[in-house]
């Protein structure tokens, strides 16, 4: 295959301190991650000074070599992914959400694939929005757009229910996906690329 994207991912402590020391908790998380996956995939060092930001607040690598990644956090957990095309990368845990979330969120189709065939089975319900939910994010995150796309323009077929799945979309990417335990990970790149997975162990301080 042409392009390959490499999507590093890390479970985390859950830590039970304020949100904005969680926040720089799991940013140094992401910078090794970062650092490590620089090194092995293009052989540079990873930098934060060369790290710019587009319009809506996308993070860029500012040097000239062609390199896209997209990094995600959620409680346990952060996501970094390194890719040769413009890539958008999105984790979350698996939790309860209000319906009226979902109802703003979700076309009527999608509606009905969240809810399957017994309307009233929550558990199934919270999976197959957070599904959906990752994917939304990582292909609002791969244009650079972030939430100033209208969620519901991106509007997601899941074609079968094991993993791998065929997944298509209203709006041009190509989509990759992974459950782990109480996880959703998605990944939307640009056009059609290799996607690799691997788990690296946490370097804690």
């Amino acid at each position: 295959m042409e392009h390959q994207t490499v999507v590093y991912y890390t479970f985390c402590s859950e830590k039970k301190v304020q949100p904005k020391e969680y926040k720089r908790y799991q940013r140094r998380i992401a910078d090794q991650i970062l650092a490590c996956g620089f090194e092995a995939q293009f052989g540079i060092s990873f930098d934060a000074a060369n790290v710019k930001k587009g319009v809506h607040g996308k993070p860029f690598w500012a040097g000239q070599e062609k390199i896209y990644f997209n990094v995600s956090n959620t409680a346990g957990m952060v996501v970094c992914a390194l890719s040769d095309l413009e890539t958008g990368a999105d984790a979350e845990k698996i939790r309860s959400v209000k319906a009226a979330v979902i109802k703003r969120c979700c076309t009527d189709a999608e509606l009905a694939y969240i809810r399957g065939s017994e309307e009233n089975q929550e558990s199934l319900v919270k999976e197959r929005f957070f599904q959906l939910w990752t994917l939304k994010e990582s292909f609002m995150k791969m244009t650079g757009q972030g939430m100033y796309f209208p969620i519901r323009d991106a509007e997601f077929f899941i074609q079968n229910q094991d993993l791998p799945q065929r997944i298509l979309c209203s709006q041009h990417g190509y989509f990759v996906q992974k459950r782990l335990g109480e996880y959703w990970i998605s990944i939307c790149t640009q056009e059609k690329s290799e996607v690799i997975w691997r788990e690296l162990p946490l370097e804690e301080d």
